[in-house]
Order: structure tokens, then C-alpha cells, then sequence
């Protein structure tokens, strides 16, 4: 094995572990969850662990023998959250959807093997019990908003987080993944995933993928409401809907990226007082 090689092969650990430890938040996971659910030997996954707290990517808080993400990995985010702020960009859309269809509609993005809700607008002429809630993570392929960005990853990405995904779910869980290629398919075939909650009956949610330029999923408008409803000419003018918004969403996301261009207010800074700077 060349260099490269083992150098491509320590940061694909590297990432598989910080994707790992997302999935558990601020409680963190043990050597042993880490080990099990990547299928790395645990002096791998300790020696990798311990290389990245020594550069602020991972930690152990005292008290704690439980490993999470650490202050640098906020720090990266915080500088380019300009660029990849869908939240601002969606609220729009999320707030005209639940106005014109009168249900609640969630923003979710990929957060790892999971999908992350990072916001919701609820329609207030149908207040529905909420089973999903702002900054609340589900694997990907459990529900509609999730499933919906699963549906158009790439083959060898779908193949992994199914993978892991059954690793750390209970046996009963599991039975989501028995038939998820089919519903990978379906999905496909619609361009919309939909699904009924088995422990709310009497709800369903229909979600869209939001693409990047490279047709991407890097995000999903999913709408809950009775399952009553969600058929026939309804289900098709919503979903009709969820992809106009999808496809503002996606346009806006790109034109924003191309021109954010961060401003190095230091440089000003330092040339507008060099002369004070120059020691005398």
C-alpha cells in the first residue's frame, strides 16, 4: 500500500468517525459504540480519536469516558454558515407552503447517517401532534423527509448508510430496511417520498429533495397532515407544490453561493494603521 493510499485511507476513517459521532450529539458515544457501529477495530478507532482531540475535532468532557465532536468542528461551521445557510433561504418557502396547503411543513438537511430538521412552519388551522421537532435527528430512510434525500444519493452512499443505519438500530427497527430498496425506487419513480407514521396513526408526510447544481440532494420540504387526505388530486397538488418551492430553494442556494465572498476585514484593518503597527 502506497502513501496516498494510506493517507486517502485515514481520512475516509477520520470522516467515518466524526459522521459517527454526530449521530449521538452532545452525549457523545463510548469507545465501544464508536468501534461497533464503524466496524474499525478499537485501537484503530482510539488511535484516530486521540489524534483528533489533540486538534480541537473531537473531545472527551471531564467526568465522561464518552467521545463527541469538538469546538473546532463548531468553528468551521460558523465560517461558512453564510454559504450554507438553506434555513434562511427556505423559511420563504416554508411559511407559504403551510399557509396555502394548511399543514406543517419541515426543512431537513444530512447531518452523517442521519437527517436533521432544522426548521418547521405549522399551519394554524390544523394543529397536528408533532412528531418531528426543530433540531430533532432520524436516520436516514426512516420517515418521508428523510427518505426523500436518501432515494437520490449515489449508489455506494446509499449502500453505506443503509450499513451502518442497521448496525445501530434495534431488530424491530430494521424492518424500515427490509424493503427499502423498493421504496428507494418508488421514490425515484414519483419524485416524492411518502410515508404513514406506524405510532401516529392517522399521519403521513410527503417529502421532495432539494438539489444543489450537480442535482445533489442536499436537502427536503416534507408536509405532514392526515393520511385521510394524502391521495388522489391532493396528494398530487401538494407534491406539486413542495417542488416549486424545492426548485426557488435551489436556485437561491446556488446564486447565493456564487456570490458570497467572505470579507477579510483584518487586511483593512492592518493596512489602514501600519504605521502604528511598525515598532519604533
Amino acid at each position: 500500500m502506497n502513501n496516498k493510499t494510506e493517507g486517502a485511507q485515514s481520512i475516509a476513517r477520520a470522516a467515518l468517525l466524526l459522521r459517527t459521532l454526530s449521530t449521538f450529539g452532545s452525549k457523545g458515544a463510548s469507545l465501544m459504540q464508536v468501534s461497533m457501529l464503524t466496524a474499525l477495530p478499537k485501537a484503530t478507532v482510539h488511535r484516530i480519536l486521540a489524534a483528533m482531540i489533540g486538534e480541537r475535532l473531537v473531545e472527551r468532557p471531564r467526568g465522561t469516558r464518552h467521545y463527541c465532536l469538538g469546538p473546532d468542528i463548531f468553528a468551521f461551521g460558523i465560517g461558512i454558515h453564510d454559504s450554507y445557510d438553506i434555513k434562511r433561504l427556505a423559511r420563504p418557502s416554508l411559511e407559504r407552503l403551510a399557509n396555502e396547503t394548511g399543514v406543517t411543513v419541515y426543512l431537513g438537511v444530512r447531518s452523517g447517517y442521519d437527517m436533521l430538521c432544522v426548521d418547521k412552519a405549522q399551519s394554524a388551522s390544523e394543529l397536528l401532534p408533532m412528531l418531528l421537532d426543530v433540531n430533532d435527528r432520524w436516520p436516514l430512510g426512516i420517515g418521508s423527509f428523510s427518505l426523500a434525500v436518501l432515494a437520490f444519493m449515489t449508489e455506494a452512499e446509499i449502500a453505506e448508510v443503509i450499513e451502518f443505519n442497521q448496525r445501530r438500530i434495534s431488530e424491530e427497527d430494521t424492518l424500515t430496511f427490509k424493503h427499502i430498496q423498493r421504496s428507494i425506487e418508488k421514490t425515484r419513480r414519483n419524485g416524492y417520498a411518502k410515508r404513514t407514521m406506524r405510532s401516529y396513526r392517522g399521519l403521513a408526510g410527503i417529502a421532495v429533495p432539494v438539489f444543489d447544481d450537480r442535482r445533489y440532494p442536499i436537502a427536503s420540504l416534507c408536509a405532514v397532515c392526515g393520511a385521510g387526505s394524502m391521495h388522489g388530486a391532493y396528494l398530487t397538488d401538494l407534491a406539486k407544490k413542495l417542488v416549486r418551492e424545492a426548485t426557488l430553494i435551489n436556485k437561491l442556494f446556488d446564486s447565493g453561493r456564487l456570490q458570497q465572498q467572505q470579507k477579510e476585514k483584518w487586511r483593512v484593518a492592518v493596512r489602514g494603521s501600519s504605521d502604528s503597527l511598525i515598532p519604533e
